[in-house]
């Protein structure tokens, strides 16, 4: 028997860990409706990369937000991956760390990223990255 088929599944955390997941995968399909639809009207993303590179200040918010970032990500990058390697979740929340790899007309980039995300009714309301220097 499965921990979870023990314990139960307290807080929703692997439906969480799902919506996460699946969030990972929209981006890689660079799907904004399926992206629109596994977050909140009013998510917060705070994925200052992309941005500071068009020297936007601040995260982008809501789905006009999320279409935003759609738009940013391919203005700047010639190609841009995600990877998330290492899923932990809580109740509320799901910490990913992973790296990021890209190309843009400066050259490669792969950076290690930590991306905090916070959890409501079963849709991202918050993204935090934060870069934890070069490296995969």
């Amino acid at each position: 028997m499965s921990a979870e088929g023990r314990y139960g599944n307290p807080g929703n955390v692997a439906t969480e860990v799902e919506v996460v997941q699946a969030i990972y995968a929209a981006f890689a399909r660079r799907d904004l409706g399926a992206m629109t639809a596994l977050v909140c009207e009013d998510v917060v993303l705070h994925l200052q990369g992309t941005g500071r590179l068009l020297g936007r200040e601040g995260p982008y918010v809501g789905h006009d937000g999320v279409r935003e970032y759609f738009a940013d990500v391919d203005a700047v990058w010639e190609h841009l991956e995600l990877h998330a390697e290492d899923v932990r979740a809580v109740a509320g929340s799901v910490v990913v760390f992973g790296h990021a790899r890209g190309r843009t007309g400066g050259g490669e980039m792969t950076r290690r990223v930590v991306w905090t995300w916070l959890l409501r009714d079963g849709r991202a309301a918050s993204v935090r990255a934060d870069d934890l220097g070069p490296g995969e």
